[in-house]
């Protein structure tokens, strides 16, 4: 459904003002022809482009986009479903009873498509992304060693116990990272000692800490507390006055350094922050041994992976037979497999048992290696599949078959692949970052920002708390979801719009969904070449293709 939160987003995504008349119009043509936000948004630019010569949207071009484009779709869809109603209502089919369908319809929506296959983005040397389309130059026997970088504690997911935690222990475990993360951005600022929050002083001084916000409520400038560690400040928390700040961007989770005074000890006005505590970007060339002798073809897709309306995976169907015919070295997917929010699920029509069903999923990707014996899949968790559990970090899938061609990894993980660092969460971390995030004075992409988070809080999840049906357990989240090195991709999946972006020298892809709704989605694809004197992010391109 869209929303005027929804329609301004994709209107600034694309730097694009509106007013309030013409936000409330945009709304309500989505609303009455049932079209999403991104669908309206790339409807009028297409429109905007061949018809107004690119001006800017106002209510009487909206008028002429609503008669000339959504009436007539409107008219001819009522055509068809009344051909459709009548059709079904006659003969002796016992559906019109409530009987369950014989065979499963597939998605109309999703056939009857016509872009399959459209580069919709890219990112890169030409010369690489001709590699992306050209296959055949690849070798197929690249000599590939892929490795999960390890944790605090790898075996604490089988020692975990979901839903339990004491208090005292999961306070201990955020004042470490406090402690940790303050440190690491004092030291890249070259910033002296910090003091408590709560230490009285008109002279200016550094205090570090966790952002919060003062009720249970969203975040505002005026909400803002600040709370120190046990060493520091016995975790004592402070209101942040910040007026005086030119810029900041903040969120609640986030640790900061903040330079400022605290006259009477109960509000610390702040005049500068400091959050970037990002390690520099390894070099994948650093360990001779381990390093990549050929280009590297890699593909990214996230769930979930049958549309709306129907279980018949026709976008995974799809997705394989690309799989077999592309052939790539590497190939990684994220969760849901079998989403709990879909209907099917939801309404309990299922025939068999969730796992069941997966473990069949799992079979039918496996197959890939009839065709790409050397291809290596890599399946990372999601908690909302209806057969795993709802915990974040996730522990890795299981299935009933051993897959010399498939491994399962939790959410997050990291992977090495010959000095490559690819960073991988399948939750929409950027979309959770943006609901809580305040920011002012700021200038540039905000999806840079989002994703900039991550890099600089060294984590994979800063918003450190549970929202919505993320269930965060604390000892999991310090020892699985900290990122043990800067990577060279990091894989994001989101609902916010595809892209692939450089930031902080780190390629940040997001992929997106490989359905959206009833309709098909797009993934990403991708090539590294072997290390070069240039810039890292140099040898790699990406595109972003329809299914």
């Amino acid at each position: 459904m869209a929303t005027e939160e929804l329609v301004t987003e994709q209107f600034k995504f694309l730097g694009i003002e509106v007013s309030k008349e013409v936000l409330s119009k945009c709304v309500s043509i989505c609303t009455e022809y049932d079209v999403d936000a991104e669908t309206f948004i790339e409807q009028w630019m297409a429109f905007s482009l061949t018809t107004l010569n690119g001006a800017s949207p106002t209510l009487d071009n909206l008028e002429l986009l609503e008669k000339r484009e959504f009436s007539k779709r409107s008219a001819s869809r009522l055509t068809a479903v009344a051909n459709e109603v009548t059709h079904s209502s006659t003969g002796t089919s016992l559906t019109v009873y409530g009987a369950p369908v014989a065979k499963q319809e597939n998605s109309v929506k999703y056939t009857s498509r016509t872009n399959q296959g459209t580069v919709v983005h890219s990112y890169g040397e030409d010369k690489l992304l001709d590699m992306i389309t050209n296959t055949t130059v690849l070798d197929n026997l690249l000599e590939l060693n892929i490795v999960q970088i390890p944790n605090d504690d790898g075996e604490l997911y089988n020692k975990a116990k979901y839903g339990f935690e004491l208090l005292h222990e999961k306070a201990s475990i955020f004042d470490n990272h406090i402690r940790y993360i303050s440190q690491c951005i004092m030291k890249k600022n070259g910033l002296s000692e910090t003091v408590s929050v709560r230490y009285k002083t008109q002279t200016e001084v550094f205090v570090a800490g966790r952002i919060e916000c003062d009720a249970d409520a969203r975040l505002n400038s005026k909400s803002v507390i600040l709370q120190g560690t046990w060493e520091d400040s016995l975790s004592q928390t402070v209101p942040l006055d910040l007026d005086s700040v030119q810029q900041y961007s903040l969120f609640p989770g986030q640790v900061v350094v903040v330079r400022g005074i605290n006259p009477r000890g109960n509000k610390f006005v702040a005049q500068e922050l400091f959050s970037d505590a990002a390690r520099a970007v390894p070099d994948p060339a650093s360990d001779i041994t381990n390093t990549l002798k050929g280009t590297l073809s890699m593909v990214v897709a996230a769930g979930p992976y049958t549309t709306s309306n129907n279980m018949s995976y026709e976008p995974l169907k799809d997705f394989i037979a690309y799989l077999n015919t592309h052939k790539p070295h590497v190939v990684i997917m994220t969760g849901p497999f079998v989403d709990c929010d879909h209907e099917k699920v939801k309404d309990n029509s299922m025939a068999e048992t969730y796992k069941s069903f997966f473990d069949k999923l799992i079979d039918s990707i496996a197959d890939i290696a009839n065709t790409s014996p050397f291809t290596k899949i890599y399946i990372v968790s999601n908690h909302k599949d209806a057969f795993h559990v709802n915990i974040y970090p996730t522990p890795p899938y299981s299935s009933r078959k051993k897959h010399p061609n498939i491994q399962f990894l939790p959410d997050p993980s990291t992977l090495n692949i010959n000095g490559y660092i690819v960073g991988i969460t399948s939750y929409d971390v950027l979309m959770s970052i943006n609901q809580e995030e305040i920011s002012h004075g700021l200038v540039g992409d905000k999806l840079s920002r989002l994703s900039g988070h991550v890099l600089r809080q060294q984590c994979y999840y800063p918003t450190a708390g549970s929202i919505g049906s993320l269930a965060v357990d604390g000892a999991l989240w310090a020892a699985h979801a900290q990122l043990p090195a800067t990577p060279h991709i990091l894989v994001v999946p989101s609902n916010f719009r595809y892209f692939v972006k450089e930031v902080n020298g780190c390629v940040v892809i997001n992929p997106e969904h490989l359905s959206k709704g009833a309709g098909g989605g797009t993934f990403a694809r991708l090539v590294v070449r072997p290390p070069t004197e240039e810039k890292t992010n140099s040898n790699i391109a990406a595109q972003i293709v329809r299914i």
